[in-house]
């Protein structure tokens, strides 16, 4: 397989093979069709040459026609994802009417969207840029899969394993479809009784999942634990340390994660970069496992290289580069100028915007 150098003719072309830091952090998934923005990323890392498939494109107008066709791409990823939203809305609707559709059912749904996100950059940045909290527990029953499979794939675990953790992780909230509506979709602060009841979305999807044909022990397991934290805080069952399963620890950072970039009826979404500090917080405060988070979050960063944002002063800016020592708190250009974030405290990246 050729190699190709890391410049703007590299654009349209699609890597071999997965594509690590010296860290063993996965930069780019093999088969990735690679846009001016994946260059970027490429050349921050030092990354001088890469093994490549084939050419898309040839001769003049190259930049332009490989630009195009990833657009066309990132437009179709993002058409699939909103077909599968539609497509879970239907299916977990048909729970509340105590159906239990099989495994499969669910899977058709996800699979499609999953293959795509590996792909391409676009739908990643696109998650955290939609608005609207209408439809949250879908939209979060999606991106929760599709982060718990790029999670798995980080820590590079088997194709069998990511392909499980993206299920896992679409049917993570199936629970919440036996909570009465109006404490689902209340737009304030729960009482601690209804917090009481919407708890039991765990036990719930755990009951749910163990009825379903094609279902697993682990799968119910991934239902009902993913609110348990390490240090015994979570529940059900507050389990502690390696008591709760590996996968339902991944599980947990990608739930949290989605949780808090995104709108929901009584708070609006936070950028990936705030969220990114939570999560470290959590792990170095003992409820998140610090080895995943410690993955995730670096390169949830990168992905936002090229990135416009808007700062907590409401400034626009452009994200340029990720620090390996603090991932959250990038250098941004700011109307011609660049600014270290890593130095402005006060600033924080406040929204990604399209």
């Amino acid at each position: 397989m050729p190699l190709a150098p890391v410049d703007l003719s590299l654009i349209g072309q699609v890597l071999a093979a997965d594509l690590y830091t010296e860290q063993g952090i996965l930069l780019l998934g093999q088969n990735t069709t690679i846009t001016a923005a994946h260059v970027i990323l490429l050349q921050k890392q030092r990354v001088r040459e890469v093994d490549i498939i084939q050419s898309l494109t040839e001769g003049t107008g190259e930049e332009v026609t490989s630009q195009l066709f990833q657009l066309e791409a990132d437009s179709e990823t993002v058409a699939a994802y909103v077909q599968a939203l539609d497509k879970t809305r239907l299916l977990f609707d048909e729970l509340t009417v105590g159906g239990t559709p099989s495994l499969d059912h669910f899977s058709n749904i996800f699979f499609d969207v999953s293959e795509k996100s590996t792909k391409h950059l676009g739908l990643f940045r696109n998650l955290y840029v939609l608005e609207g909290a209408d439809s949250y527990t879908y939209r979060h029953s999606l991106n929760v899969g599709i982060l718990c499979s790029l999670i798995a794939r980080l820590m590079k675990w088997d194709e069998e394993r990511i392909t499980f953790m993206g299920t896992a992780g679409f049917l993570h909230d199936i629970g919440k479809m036996r909570v009465p509506k109006e404490i689902l979709l209340k737009p304030g602060k729960l009482s601690e009784e209804e917090f009481a009841i919407m708890k039991k979305h765990t036990i719930y999807g755990y009951e749910m999942i163990r009825e379903m044909s094609g279902g697993s022990e682990l799968l119910a397991l991934c239902a009902l634990l993913h609110h348990e934290r390490l240090d015994g805080s979570g529940y059900p069952e507050q389990r502690k340390g390696d008591s709760i399963p590996i996968e339902c620890q991944v599980l947990a950072v990608a739930d949290m994660f989605d949780a808090i970039c995104s709108d929901r009826v009584y708070k609006g979404r936070t950028s990936p970069f705030e969220a990114a500090q939570l999560l470290w917080k959590e792990a170095c405060n003992g409820t998140l496992n610090v080895e995943i988070v410690a993955q995730f979050v670096r390169y949830i960063a990168l992905l936002y290289v090229g990135a416009k944002a808007r700062l907590s002063s409401g400034e626009e800016v452009e994200v340029i580069l990720i620090h390996q020592d603090e991932p959250m708190r990038p250098l941004v250009r700011r109307m011609g100028e660049f600014l270290d974030l890593r130095h402005d405290r006060k600033l924080t990246i406040e929204k990604m915007i399209g």
